[in-house]
């Protein structure tokens, strides 16, 4: 190291503590994570006692209740993995169920697990479904019309929380916020169109990008409308519809029925249907409070803490929430990483013997 070097490393040890604008300039994300990550340990250490003795019922579970629950899972993995396959036959190529399985669980891999895993993982599988062919307005709708089916429908299961368990107000942000979004929806299109209310959104957006780039108002508007156009081309029948649909609720309740078979797994008793759709829906409605990977500590402190006051004991709460993550978060996520890898290296050979032309 050169003395200049030394000596801005002293200078920069006995510099004074950051000003208010160094600190604005720290990422505000880094300090979300890291509170979000003291407030878990905090939470852990405090639940230590109980998530012990949960761990040791993990040893000698009710084996057919275990295997109800990894079944349970898959089908729920299956049903999702169905609802994009129908959406992208209905406007593009028809792709084999193993290929939209294996992309299910690589994109659901890189969603739980990475920062800004939503976008990073939506555009994986875009990108997927354009390499078996899919347009782009095609690849769009399927993405769209997938999560949208899959929103109304948890907004559906909601309701039926509210019906059967008389849920509070916080169970019922998620179906008032979803029948709110609707109805603007509903107004817009009655009111221009549907080609206009899609227009006038992707133009809002492509001005906002302009603006950021320093370009035109209007650059690429025409891009916009041919992409517009080709999108309203796309008319999937009222079959599609309500198979995606059906495929859809069948993933949330699939994924529930996984839930109330680990807490028979661990002997929890006490967990009704109502109790245990109570616990779901709480735990899945704060899942995008938590910018740790895979609602980490929001969504397990929301179901036990829903198990508990419905008189369920916290250590076999616990222990049933436990085992639903670690069936529906630790072994999905770890069996969508390994197809993400198998998929990588088989693209990287295929790349690797195509002929060189030109």
């Amino acid at each position: 190291m050169t003395t200049s070097a030394v000596a801005a490393e002293s200078a920069a040890s006995v510099r004074p503590v950051p000003t208010g604008a160094t600190l604005r300039r720290l990422p505000w994300r880094a300090i979300v994570v890291a509170v979000f990550a003291a407030l878990t340990a905090t939470e852990l250490v405090l639940a230590w006692p109980d998530v012990s003795r949960a761990l040791s019922r993990l040893a000698d579970p009710d084996l057919g209740w275990l295997s109800l629950a990894v079944v349970a899972e898959l089908v729920s993995m299956q049903a999702f993995a169905s609802v994009q396959q129908r959406m992208l036959a209905a406007g593009g190529p028809r792709v084999s169920t193993c290929r939209m399985v294996g992309l299910t669980y690589a994109a659901n891999a890189v969603n739980a697990t990475l920062p800004g895993g939503s976008a990073l993982s939506a555009g994986y599988a875009f990108r997927r479904l354009r390499t078996w062919g899919a347009s782009v307005p095609v690849a769009s709708f399927t993405l769209v019309a997938s999560g949208l089916l899959s929103t109304t429908s948890f907004a559906l299961l909601v309701v039926a929380c509210i019906v059967l368990a008389g849920s509070g107000a916080i169970s019922a942000v998620p179906v008032l916020i979803t029948v709110a979004a609707l109805a603007v929806v509903a107004v817009l299109v009655r009111r221009h169109g549907l080609s206009g209310v899609l227009t006038r959104s992707a133009r809002g957006v492509l001005r906002r990008y302009n603006r950021a780039r320093h370009r035109a108002p209007d650059s690429g508007l025409d891009a916009v409308h041919r992409f517009v156009g080709d999108l309203l081309a796309i008319r999937p029948h009222r079959r599609d519809w309500l198979a995606g649909t059906g495929f859809a609720s069948l993933n949330w309740v699939a994924d529930l029925i996984c839930l109330a078979a680990c807490c028979r797994a661990v002997g929890a008793g006490g967990t009704t249907v109502a109790l245990v759709l109570a616990a779901y829906v709480a735990g899945m409605s704060t899942s995008s409070l938590s910018l740790l990977p895979g609602g980490f500590g929001v969504v397990d402190a929301a179901m036990v803490l829903a198990f508990t006051s419905g008189g369920v004991g916290a250590v076999a709460a616990t222990a049933g929430v436990l085992l639903y993550r670690l069936i529906s978060l630790v072994a999905v996520v770890g069996l969508g990483w390994l197809i993400w890898t198998a998929t990588w290296f088989l693209d990287r050979r295929q790349t690797t013997r195509e002929p060189v032309t030109g």
